[in-house]
């Protein structure tokens, strides 16, 4: 079980202490209701934000994200998959501008400390891991992201990338299928 990615200390001090979870409708968003609205879905958009995106870039989708959401003034009945929608188009403008500093990134992981022994074998299935996530397409990168980092059910998947939720279970079903056949290819590769 992870634990909760939490809500970067900046962003957790404008949060009101009287703020109850859960007491969000559809109709005009009030001041109380986006407070409401950060406490309850602010971590899982930032965890969805950090399967792409370093900690500070991730929290600047968070910010983007809420106050798109207060601009926009009204709560959709899903919320949840509402804000995620708009941390997707948000997350597409942030890489395109990660790409641009990516090359100095990756001559600096050329040469990465060493690491210590008590975590050499989780480097390794973690490097495995993005190998194998490196062989997909970069839908289906999306569906795993949605699904492991920020921990979407199929119908929230859905109400994300915009589909049916039977399309979006046949879209997660043949993502996890390319992800276990990749994963496959990353290990036997490294046996030979």
């Amino acid at each position: 079980m992870s634990r909760p990615t939490p809500v970067p200390r900046h962003l957790e001090t404008t949060l009101s202490a009287h703020t109850e979870p859960r007491d969000l409708e559809a109709g005009p968003l009030t001041p109380a209701q986006t407070e409401s609205l950060f406490t309850e879905h602010a971590r899982a958009v930032h965890r969805y934000a950090r399967t792409r995106l370093g900690t500070a870039e991730a929290e600047d989708v968070v910010a983007e994200v809420f106050a798109i959401a207060w601009r926009k003034g009204e709560i959709p009945d899903d919320p949840r998959a509402w804000l995620f929608a708009i941390a997707r188009r948000v997350l597409a403008n942030q890489v395109r501008a990660e790409r641009r500093r990516t090359a100095l990134a990756e001559r600096t992981l050329r040469h990465p400390a060493a690491p210590g022994p008590d975590d050499a074998r989780l480097v390794d299935e973690l490097d495995v891991l993005r190998r194998a996530l490196a062989f997909l397409r970069p839908a289906d990168r999306e569906v795993v992201e949605l699904l492991a980092a920020a921990e979407l059910s199929t119908a929230e998947v859905a109400g994300v990338l915009g589909c049916t939720t039977a399309s979006a279970a046949t879209r997660v079903y043949r993502a996890r299928r390319r992800l276990r056949a990749a994963y496959r290819t990353v290990t036997e590769g490294q046996e030979t």
